[in-house]
């Protein structure tokens, strides 16, 4: 479990560095962006079922728990996405605004 997680850190790290190289030194293209989404797809999509091995490794996971992790992710997703549309939102009302 621990080997899997240090993997997918280690490439994960590696997209990133990658991305960054995209973004700033070489520049997107079409095939670019789909190529680089899909590796991002495959490194990020086994985290999560890991992790919840990785926690029933290291604590006694009953199901209350787990409830309340899931619940916790979710809430704290949909919180920060609304913060997020209501601070884009103000910031575009003030520069549309200030342009007029």
């Amino acid at each position: 479990m621990n080997i899997c997680l240090n993997i997918i850190w280690f490439g994960a790290s590696c997209l990133a560095t990658i991305w960054l190289s995209y973004v700033w030194i070489i520049g997107l293209t079409r095939t670019s962006l789909f190529i680089l989404g899909a590796i991002s797809g495959l490194i990020f999509a086994p985290m999560f079922p890991l992790s919840f091995g990785f926690f029933n490794q290291r604590l006694n996971v009953i199901p209350m728990l787990l409830g309340l992790l899931l619940s916790g992710t979710a809430i704290g997703a949909m919180t920060l996405n609304k913060i997020a549309g209501k601070l884009y939102t103000y910031n575009l009302y003030i520069e549309l605004n200030s342009f007029f």
